[in-house]
């Protein structure tokens, strides 16, 4: 997971740990994200964006990254391109359209990297997404939740 130390990626290293999952947490900054590795009782790996080698590295061993690190305008290339080049997943809190467009303007390179690239799975996008798709399967004049 990448971007733990802010509020959101907090919350989300949090889960992942309650989860049981097998977490390796990151940032650039050497001093928060060692301390939220401490807290959570997981490796940490430190790192910036703008490398491509050392972010390779970071990622060799990684199946799935969440990129917690905005502005995703900003970050989210740097880590789609380190995925596609390692053969990791990919997954962000994004609601910006401008990072959708250009996350999926990689697709085809996705498809035959055989990497899924996922932006949006955060607070903007699925609970809207859900609420439409109910919405449409009510019968007219009634809703009623699932």
């Amino acid at each position: 997971m990448y971007g733990i130390y802010a509020y959101t990626g907090r919350l989300v290293g949090e889960l992942a740990v309650h989860r049981g999952l097998d977490l390796v947490v990151a940032g650039r900054n050497r001093e928060q994200t060692s301390l939220a590795a401490r807290v959570l009782g997981v490796e940490s790996r430190i790192f910036a964006l703008n490398d491509p080698d050392v972010l390779d590295e970071a990622l060799r061993d990684v199946d799935v990254v969440a990129h917690c690190a905005g502005p995703y305008e900003r970050t989210a290339e740097l880590m789609v391109a380190a995925c596609l080049r390692t053969g990791t997943h990919y997954l962000d809190l994004a609601g910006e359209a401008n990072v959708f467009e250009a996350i999926y303007r990689h697709d085809g390179e996705a498809h035959a990297a055989g990497v899924a690239l996922v932006p949006g799975v955060g607070f903007d996008v699925v609970p809207t997404d859900h609420l439409v798709a109910v919405a449409e399967s009510a019968p007219m004049g009634r809703f009623e939740t699932p």
